[in-house]
């Protein structure tokens, strides 16, 4: 069985994350898809097959994010969690071109 969070926010992953595994009913797998992360690495979801993995949909626009990022809370919370296990992908939400996105 594939482990899969695909979060609206990060918080809701998080909760998801901690629950045993009797906790969560999935309806099935997730579609198997590509992302670049925020250091330009493409990860596809069924190389972490068997693995929790949060999607941390990222805009440093977003005063949420900078909030977070200033206070060093989300920093903290990514140790925390990829520390147990769990692969942590920060994903450019925005597009080209379009307010939010950066490039290295």
């Amino acid at each position: 069985m594939k482990r899969f969070i695909l979060p609206a926010f990060v918080g809701l992953a998080l909760v998801a994350a901690s629950l045993p595994d009797a906790a969560l009913q999935p309806a099935g797998d997730a579609p198997d898809f590509t992302l670049t992360d925020t250091y330009n690495q493409q990860h596809t979801l069924s190389d972490y097959e068997g693995q929790w993995v949060v999607l941390e949909w990222l805009n440093y626009d977003c005063p949420f994010v900078r909030k977070h990022y200033n206070s060093g809370n989300m920093q903290d919370l990514q140790e925390e969690y990829t520390n147990d296990g769990v692969v942590w992908l920060s994903i450019v939400s925005s597009a080209p071109g379009q307010q939010g996105h950066f490039s290295n």
